[in-house]
């Protein structure tokens, strides 16, 4: 059976300029711990079911926030923007139907974190409408 989720990360993995920077480094929710940088977090935000007058459609249109770890500002930066880049075209990928991304961001969320120093973090929110084919 098809997976978002699964199909996503396969879009995002199979990305020339996405991989090239956070190898097979990008996970749903919890990063385990013990990763280096650079990689990508993924969290569902928001999964509104698409209805009309004759009730809920085959598409759904979650928002997915993506959040690029990274050392160095610049590439954090340039990782979110390669993630919007990955996914701008509709594409087939395992057994998803993905429509046009909309993109929101990148926003500039790093932080200091013990033991490790400043981590930079560019998050971005996408709008991903898709359906199982």
């Amino acid at each position: 059976m098809a997976d978002f989720a699964t199909a996503l990360r396969a879009r995002l993995l199979a990305a020339t300029p996405v991989s090239a920077i956070v190898g097979t480094q990008i996970y749903w929710g919890v990063v385990p711990q013990g990763k280096t940088l650079p990689y990508i977090r993924l969290n569902t935000i928001s999964d509104p079911l698409d209805e009309h007058l004759k009730g809920y459609t085959d598409r759904q249109r979650p928002r997915v926030q993506a959040d690029c770890f990274a050392t160095t500002y610049a590439v954090a930066r340039d990782l979110a923007r390669k993630v919007i880049v990955a996914l701008d075209q509709p594409a087939t990928a395992g057994g998803v139907a993905f429509n046009r991304i909309k993109a929101e961001g990148p926003r500039d969320l790093g932080e200091d974190v013990a033991g490790v120093g400043f981590v930079h973090r560019a998050s971005v929110d996408l709008l991903v409408e898709h359906k199982l084919v």
